[in-house]
């Protein structure tokens, strides 16, 4: 029977927690390591609804993407996630910028959702970006591309900066990666695709003529967890491996 550390241990192989930033907090967060798993929920985020389908289902173990503690914790009472995930027998292992950065990874994965074929890595001596080019024959128009990602990733809205040229070359790097677009274009990039973006930024990309889409960041996230609940499957075939249906965007969105 496998354990926790089991678990750590493979993450640590297919994405090394050594590569996490400075800043983050990716790990065996919560819970003993020596406990046997028979079921794993797999999901973006550790919320209360993923903490009630893992008890429900009888997991011992939840692997994130983002981590359950992040920053100082200076209480852990009841209304901490962390509390009420070890109060129920609950681990949690954290995979965040390790994943982001692995190859196989939350950004290669978000180029295969979108479908981009000779992807590569770019950008940053960390080697976030992947950079492909669209399947079809022709280039896409802006507005064509836009609603194509929104389409491919399922989010509910994108804010994002126009441009007349066609788009067929293809940055993405999912999360918060605004500060890379620099990046993106200077690999020859039509279009680049990532989230969190900040207005002072889509200044300087509006005023650079470039196109970005801020495509959120659940949705440009989320395209990893399926492909990391069928790799943790094929290497733990005698565990039951879930992808959470209680993880879902925290945002809604409106259209007019």
């Amino acid at each position: 029977m496998s354990t926790v550390s089991d678990f750590y241990n493979f993450l640590d192989e297919i994405a090394p927690f050594s590569a996490q930033e400075s800043w983050d907090n990716s790990g065996f967060l919560v819970g003993d390591g020596c406990r046997r798993v028979e079921k794993v929920l797999v999901a973006l985020d550790a919320t209360e609804p993923v903490l009630d389908e893992a008890a429900r289902i009888g997991a011992q173990l939840v692997i994130t993407h983002h981590p359950v503690i992040f920053g100082s914790l200076k209480e852990f009472h009841p209304n901490n996630i962390a509390f009420l995930a070890a109060e129920r027998g609950i681990a949690i292992i954290s995979s965040h910028t390790s994943l982001d950065v692995a190859d196989g990874g939350v950004n290669d994965c978000l180029a295969a959702a979108l479908d981009l074929c000779n992807v590569r890595k770019c950008g940053d001596e960390l080697g976030l970006l992947r950079v492909g080019e669209l399947k079809f024959d022709a280039p896409l128009s802006c507005n064509k591309f836009v609603r194509y990602v929104a389409e491919k990733i399922g989010v509910g809205g994108i804010k994002y900066t126009p441009t007349e040229k066609p788009i067929k070359t293809v940055a993405v790097c999912g999360g918060s990666g605004a500060e890379f677009f620099r990046d993106a274009m200077a690999a020859g990039a039509d279009a680049y695709v990532t989230a969190n973006i900040k207005h002072n930024f889509f200044i300087d990309i509006r005023r650079a003529g470039f196109c970005v889409l801020d495509a959120g960041h659940f949705c440009t996230e989320n395209t990893v967890i399926t492909p990391l609940a069928e790799k943790l499957s094929a290497h733990f075939p005698d565990i039951e491996i879930d992808v959470s249906e209680s993880s879902c965007d925290p945002a809604e969105y409106w259209a007019k």
